[in-house]
């Protein structure tokens, strides 16, 4: 087979070491690696390991990625990695297929089917915090994690899981969703290695997908209906009146939860630790929250009159956002003054553009009310992604909305979550940026 030819103007980022390129600052310091790459130009070589990797780090370049140019491109080799595990869900397709599966899956993401999942999630929020007292040091992002996956579990599945069945899912999926990521760097002969962490990770695929499908075969059974996520998968039809197959299903559901947990958990747990941070802030959300709500939990209809709270979710959604997305191109492109060559791994980072001064003044700033609309704050376009854009949209950006916002409102408006003194949070990158050691002591805000 040929080699590829690369562009001949673009020298790679310094920093590479022989046969491993940049894979130890990708690994070690990935956040401010990539964040360092914007200082070097529009679109930056990188190499993970011999492959090279362009990084596009101006905005109007991203939106022709995502948008304007989207058919130069498809789904590169993060989502060959993920499709281990996610098979042929919407988030790793690409082209026709992809096309066939978000119109098949969209009616389970309309509008009023998300207002009918509120009650859901705030119903997981309500059960998190139930048992907290006062004074309790709580792991945030785990207690965050357990409350997202709760959230859309219930939402894909009205039936009950039995303990030992939910228990075993639970880690199994929380297992894929850690061991994700770091699949997309190494080599792919060292998943082949038969190391503890490669072996509960084909262990954690297996329970998953034995979960699922026994709750498929279940659902097919006559006379089973119930008002959920999975029963609009099985009912849903294209234009040709074909059905998923349940494998098909299987994926989807798999995607669903590995979008709607990951990063929804991560978002709350930084919204209460960037609250915690900052108590004017918490301040304003709190009147807002007892003005709006009073001692009522929130409901679908209330979020419209909860603006300073959706604000907060989207700083956090800015500050906090996934830090590596890859697309791969079909032909030669041309991105600003770089030509690509077809096969090309293209990156680009929402976390990293999301915290560029160039476009979001005092990017380190927690500051909700640069979202005002007479402040303009969201920059230039290709600038805030943190769902992507175009066709390859998060389908359930919405949904991950609708609960963030919930769930966050459900906890501010009966605790105020306080940092314990010297503990100290690190932000890691696995399938977004998530709070590592983010322990806070529960007070309550009323007697």
């Amino acid at each position: 087979m040929p080699r590829r030819a690369e562009s001949p103007v673009l020298p790679p980022a310094p920093g590479a070491l022989p046969g491993l390129g940049h894979v130890l600052p990708l690994l070690r310091a990935p956040l401010p690696f990539i964040t360092s790459l914007s200082s070097l130009g529009d679109v930056v070589k990188v190499r993970i390991a011999h492959m090279p990797a362009y990084v596009v780090t101006d905005p109007e370049l991203v939106r022709r990625v995502l948008v304007t140019s989207d058919h130069d491109f498809t789904q590169g080799r993060v989502y060959e990695k993920l499709a281990q595990f996610l098979g042929e869900g919407v988030g790793t397709t690409s082209g026709r297929k992809h096309r066939r599966l978000r119109r098949l899956i969209q009616p389970a993401f309309h509008r009023d089917r998300i207002a009918e999942y509120a009650d859901t999630m705030r119903t997981a929020a309500e059960n998190t915090v139930a048992g907290w007292r006062p004074g309790q040091e709580i792991s945030v992002d785990s207690a965050m994690n357990d409350m997202a996956l709760t959230a859309v579990t219930a939402c894909l599945f009205a039936t009950e899981m039995t303990p030992r069945a939910a228990a075993e899912f639970r880690e199994s999926i929380l297992t894929l969703f850690h061991g994700a990521v770091l699949r997309t760097l190494l080599p792919t002969a060292w998943e082949k290695l038969p190391t503890p962490g490669n072996r509960r990770y084909r262990r954690a695929i297996t329970v998953a997908n034995r979960v699922i499908d026994e709750t498929i075969t279940t659902y097919r059974a006559p006379g089973q209906r119930r008002a959920d996520m999975l029963t609009l998968l099985l009912d849903s039809r294209d234009d040709d009146g074909d059905a998923l197959t349940d494998q098909q299903i299987r994926d989807q559901v798999i995607t669903f939860l590995f979008a709607g947990v990951e990063t929804t958990g991560a978002t709350v747990a930084w919204a209460l630790h960037e609250l915690g941070r900052h108590p004017e802030a918490e301040k304003r959300l709190h009147e807002e929250l007892d003005t709006v709500l009073g001692v009522r939990p929130p409901t679908w209809q209330d979020l419209c009159a909860l603006p300073y709270t959706g604000r907060v979710v989207t700083e956090t959604l800015r500050l906090h956002a996934p830090w590596l997305i890859l697309r791969r191109t079909l032909h030669p492109v041309r991105l600003g003054d770089v030509t690509l060559p077809e096969g090309a791994e293209v990156v680009y980072s929402p976390y990293a553009l999301q915290r560029d001064p160039r476009h979001f003044p005092d990017p380190e700033v927690f500051d909700p009310d640069r979202w005002l609309p007479e402040r303009d704050g969201a920059g230039p376009r290709g600038a805030f992604v943190p769902f992507g854009a175009g066709v390859h949209k998060c389908i359930g950006d919405a949904f991950a909305l609708t609960e963030i916002t919930i769930a966050l409102a459900v906890i501010c408006s009966r605790w105020r979550m306080r940092a314990r003194p010297g503990a100290a949070v690190r932000e890691v990158a696995a399938a977004t940026t998530h709070p590592k050691g983010l322990t806070m002591t529960a007070e309550p805000r009323f007697p």
